[in-house]
């Protein structure tokens, strides 16, 4: 333990840890719950980022879809133009389809609400302006997961097309897999402390009286 730390003391560890017994599971449950409402409001986000993305494609279904036991975020992509991929040509109109675990949108929501729960030195007033103070980062962690995970199947599914023997690996696969090995949750952290970097910067900003300055209280 750090002298001068109150944060880090054991009452404060023992704080979070009966926090993080208690909501984890309501937190779990919620995900389950309504996890299908969540993702679909998502969908045309989704759609726009794609969009963007793949250039050569135009989005013809973007959906949730029960498959082997698990929703899935599952797309159809149709070729707009010649596609030149490992030395072959394919036709404009050629149809793919991508999808991912519908699951893997939740996890952000997930990891920045825990962080809520677990951060040191928060009132339950300052844990609710954090959690609100959190949203914005939900689009940004939303754009570079489920549509370029699509986008990187699409990718694959187009090299594998071309030539079935080639490497199908792209920046968008390599994303991919970086995002598979931990990198969910590494954003997911990583925008908990911009969230707690915004609410520091508000807190500083307040005046000294004002009414909910003290339910800002950030604990670093």
């Amino acid at each position: 333990m750090t002298p001068g730390r109150p944060e880090l003391d054991r009452g404060a560890l023992a704080g979070i840890g009966l926090r993080l017994a208690l909501g984890l599971p309501l937190l779990i449950w919620a995900a389950h719950a309504w996890g299908w409402d969540y993702v679909n409001l998502w969908l045309p986000w989704y759609r726009a980022v794609l969009d963007g993305v793949l250039r050569d494609f135009a989005v013809s279904s973007l959906t949730l879809v029960w498959r082997n036991g698990e929703w899935h975020v599952a797309g159809e992509f149709v070729s707009e133009r010649l596609i030149v991929a490992h030395g072959r040509v394919l036709p404009a109109g050629v149809g793919v389809s991508a999808s991912t675990l519908m699951a893997h949108a939740t996890k952000h929501p997930l990891i920045l609400a825990a962080a809520v729960l677990a951060w040191p030195g928060l009132t339950w007033r300052g844990r609710a302006a954090r959690l609100l103070l959190s949203l914005p980062f939900l689009p940004l962690l939303a754009a570079v997961d489920v549509p370029l995970v699509l986008a990187s199947a699409v990718g694959d599914l187009v090299s594998w097309m071309a030539s079935p023997q080639a490497d199908a690996a792209s920046r968008l696969a390599d994303w991919s897999k970086v995002l598979d090995g931990g990198g969910r949750m590494a954003l997911g952290i990583a925008a908990a402390f911009g969230a707690a970097a915004l609410h520091g910067w508000l807190e500083r900003r307040l005046p000294a009286g004002y009414p909910h300055r003290r339910g800002l209280k950030t604990g670093l």
